[in-house]
């Protein structure tokens, strides 16, 4: 009963309140300790922390703020704040606009160019990306097959992607329900990764405006060993070469945290991803310096962000031995957006 009334007074109160966590430890690879003000309900809060910290931070305090109050909170933190990271909607832009020292989405957007010749899109490829993908269907024995089969659909959600996901994310993973995926499903395709005569990975596809939009992934049972033998590389490559064939523009490969040196960021980069900002966005991540250039060096070292501004997307990030942040910049060329600098790719 107790938990059926907090399910249904959830939506009253974070409507007035915000959750406010006080943390502590130590960043990432450094012995530097930080203490950091995270307000917010959404998800994005617990992989900042998961992302910061080298262990599971101290939680030195928890507690909801009054949105009237919410501003003055940020504004005026306690003195032993170093940082106070505010996940927002969009909504409070006015409120925080100017007073921020820098902001981001929730993610970021990437896209893959699939224009020219085979060879062309192979040289969009990070280095290493084309050494590991050189003759890569004869080097694992791989193949790959398009399906509009529901029993393939069945076996791709329930035996790749949830244990995929499950396996890749943890507690942080977010599943898309049966229904939802299906509704894809039936607008689209999938693209199966085949070795011998059993499929081990696959994509969910669809194909709009001369665009492969790739869903969702997954990996047979999630399991390790057919990710060594090539298969998750695999659908990324096939997804590819499918597009280049039935000459399609580009492969939209989604939104990835905005960070240079996030796992699913770096993938899709070394793949050849240009980076642009995600319009379905609705929400902020609000960066406040409250502590020394020192500490927040540290963080930007270890966390170099994809910031929004006025400009564009820029890179924040830190030049070892140099407590300043430097912006890379960025160039955009017909709507998509092109690094001159490639941070944090090789």
């Amino acid at each position: 009963m107790l938990r059926v009334i907090k399910r249904k007074i959830y939506p009253i109160i974070s409507k007035y309140l915000l959750r406010a966590t006080i943390v502590e430890g130590f960043l990432r690879e450094t012995e530097c300790h930080f203490r950091c003000l995270i307000i917010g309900d959404s998800i994005l809060c617990e992989y900042l922390k998961t992302r910061m910290y080298a262990e599971p931070p101290v939680v030195v305090k928890k507690w909801r703020i009054w949105n009237p109050a919410l501003k003055k909170s940020i504004l005026n933190p306690p003195n032993s704040i170093d940082m106070c990271i505010a996940v927002l909607p969009t909504k409070y832009e006015s409120t925080f606009h100017g007073l921020y020292d820098f902001k981001c989405q929730g993610s970021v957007h990437q896209i893959i160019d699939t224009t020219g010749t085979w060879e062309d899109v192979r040289k969009r490829f990070s280095r290493r990306k084309r050494q590991i993908t050189k003759d890569l269907p004869e080097k694992f024995n791989l193949g790959y097959r398009i399906s509009n089969d529901l029993e393939d659909f069945n076996f791709f959600y329930h035996r790749m992607h949830i244990p995929h996901i499950k396996k890749q994310f943890g507690k942080l993973a977010f599943i898309d329900s049966y229904d939802a995926m299906k509704k894809i499903f039936l607008n689209g395709f999938l693209l199966l990764v085949i070795s011998g005569k059993e499929a081990v990975a696959g994509s969910l596809c669809q194909v709009k405006d001369k665009v492969l939009i790739s869903h969702r992934m997954g990996v047979l049972d999630g399991d390790e060993s057919h990710i060594l033998s090539g298969a998750q590389t695999a659908v990324s490559y096939f997804e590819l070469i499918y597009a280049n064939e039935q000459n399609l523009h580009s492969v939209d490969v989604g939104n990835s945290p905005p960070f240079f040196n996030d796992g699913v960021y770096r993938h899709k980069r070394d793949w050849g991803a240009t980076v642009l900002p995600n319009e379905e966005s609705n929400i902020w991540v609000y960066f406040f310096h409250t502590g020394s250039p020192e500490k927040i060096a540290y963080f930007y070292n270890k966390n170099p962000a994809i910031v929004y501004t006025d400009e564009g997307l820029k890179g924040v990030t830190v030049i070892e031995g140099n407590p300043v942040a430097q912006s890379h910049h960025y160039l955009y060329q017909r709507g998509v957006e092109r690094s001159d600098q490639n941070p944090g790719l090789d």
